[in-house]
Formats: structure tokens, sequence, C-alpha cells
């Protein structure tokens, strides 16, 4: 039987450790079921950057080098692109994500702390984009995913520190504390609101040919593309792409995609701040291990992969033409 994920019969054996580390309130557990989730999320994410390196990149790549590597690849990777499961499976991957990003922002008090490095790799990716896309047209990144999570931890922290605020004026009363546990839901709540607001206003969610389609209706300015820009770091606008040239390369709004990551943070109040935390700890073991590193890591590896599988594919093309 496990108590808080401590085998009775064996505690020596399956976490006498981590019991002395949680009952001595020093350092902080991982659940290895989170880091799996995430692991998986990241395979699955280099995977789809992959078949689109073959399908958009890699021809590029042969027609300069003067090499043929993977030219038969070509179409099974458009086929993949343009796939309803590849679809359908990438939205569920994508909010998987995300739910787990505001899971994690309820297991730490260092929200402001995280933010900071997310924000500075964002402005890092604007701006070596930028400089790319003189070169490759369309591949400026102006609000990608990694700009949206900085923003959606921000966000948390600074909901989550108000309720603190709170709590500190409430005081240690059992009332007190029971407002204050009702409170820590407030960052899921603005989510939730948030989500309403935006599928009530100006955004419809639907399923056309086979395929989850987030269609807007935001409206936008027509003959001021630099305001639209400013408005689609807010509210998703891609269907509006026709107006102006593409948004960015990487595009992953406030709404909804931030209030997702809010709206995680019901289910880290309610599973990981309670004795359920602990419910798939008996699971844990080495057949989970190369998932979970790969979920401890996945912000290098995000930032990582995007350079290395067109590197290390110019780099086999360029093999092929001197050596085969």
């Amino acid at each position: 039987m496990y108590i808080y994920g401590v085998s009775q019969k064996r505690p020596g054996v399956s976490g006498y450790k981590k019991m002395v580390r949680r009952y001595a309130r020093r350092g902080h557990d991982r659940f290895w079921e989170l880091d799996f989730v995430r692991g998986l999320c990241v395979l699955l994410m280099m995977l789809d950057h992959f078949m689109y390196c073959l399908w958009d990149i890699m021809p590029d790549l042969n027609e300069m080098l003067g090499t043929s590597l993977f030219s038969g690849w070509q179409e099974v990777a458009r086929r993949y692109w343009n796939w309803d499961v590849r679809w359908n499976v990438r939205i569920a991957v994508i909010l998987a994500f995300f739910l787990i990003s505001g899971i994690s922002c309820t297991l730490t008090r260092g929200n402001f702390r995280r933010f900071i490095p997310l924000a500075l790799v964002a402005l890092g990716i604007s701006a070596v984009t930028n400089v790319v896309d003189t070169f490759i047209p369309g591949t400026h990144i102006r609000f990608g995913v990694i700009h949206m999570i900085a923003c959606g931890v921000l966000a948390y922290a600074l909901i989550d520190n108000a309720v603190s605020a709170v709590a500190d004026f409430l005081g240690d009363g059992l009332r007190a504390r029971r407002a204050v546990r009702i409170l820590r839901y407030l960052p899921a709540a603005v989510g939730a609101a948030l989500i309403i607001f935006l599928f009530a206003a100006w955004a419809d969610l639907g399923f056309v040919d086979g395929k989850i389609t987030l269609t807007s209706f935001y409206p936008m300015v027509h003959g001021d593309n630099d305001l639209n820009n400013f408005h689609s770091v807010f509210i998703y606008v891609r269907d509006y792409e026709e107006i102006y040239e593409s948004i960015s390369a990487d595009y992953f709004p406030l709404l909804p995609y931030a209030a997702v990551i809010l709206l995680g943070g019901a289910i880290g109040r309610a599973i990981y701040h309670t004795p359920a935390k602990y419910t798939f700890a008996p699971l844990d073991g080495a057949w989970n291990r190369g998932f979970c590193f790969l979920g401890r890591h996945s912000g290098f590896i995000f930032v990582a992969h995007m350079i290395v599988i067109p590197v290390l594919l110019g780099v086999f093309a360029l093999v092929t033409k001197l050596f085969i």
C-alpha cells in the first residue's frame, strides 16, 4: 500500500529519502506523470517539425546543394502535414502541454522567476528570426509559443500574488483559510471567463472536413497592418491572413492559449494540492525515464530542435554529396 507515494511495506527502498524531504519541507518533488505527458508532447512536436522540414525545407536544401536526400519523402511528409488525424492530434497535444504549464504554475511560488528567462528567450527568437526573414521570407516569429507561455506565466503570477495579498489581509482564521483556498482558483476562473468571452464574441469552434477548426470573427482594420499585427498578439486572427502578410511563422496568441494555461491552474489546485497528487506514484519507474527527461527539458529542446533538425538535414545532404 502506498501513502503519499511511499510504500508502507518497504519505505527504505521505495522512498525513505523522499519522505524525509517532504517531512522536513526541503526541496520539492517532480510528478513523473506531468513530465511524462510533457515529454510525449515534445516528442510529437519534434516529429511534426521533422516532417515539415522534409516537406518544405529539404527540397530547397537539395536544390541548393545539388543532392536528392529524402526526395522521395516530400509527398509523404506533405500528406502527413495535411492529414486530418495529425491536425486533431496536434490540437490535443497543444492543449495538454498548455494545461500542464498551468498545473506547473501552481507547484511553485517562483512564477516571476520563470517568466524572466522565458521572456528573454522569446525576445531572442524574435530578433534572430527577424534577421533570418530577410533571407528566407516568412520565418519571422512575432509572437510564438514561447512568447505566449511567458505571458501566461506572468498573468498567473500577477493574479496569484494578488490572492496572496488578500490572504495576508484576511489573516489565519478558519474562514479566512477557506476563503483563500477558493481564491486560489481565481487564475483558472479568469482563464475560463476569457475563453467564454472569446467564443461568445469573436470566435467559433467547429468541425470542418474532419478537422477541429477555430474560426475568428475579430474585426480587422483594413489598411493598417501594424495595428492588425498588434491585435493579433492578443486574439486569434489566423483567418484574416489574406488581408495582410503572414502574422507570425509560429503563432500562438494570448486568446485562447494563455487562457488555457490559466485554466490548467484549476487542475493543479484540485489534484496537486491534495493527497490525490500521489495517485500515479506507484507507476513510476525506469520505463518512463526517457519521456520524463524530455519533459524536464522541454523548453531547451523546443528552442534547440528548431535549429538542430534543419542543420542536421543540411549536413546529411552535404555528406551524401561529398562521399556517396
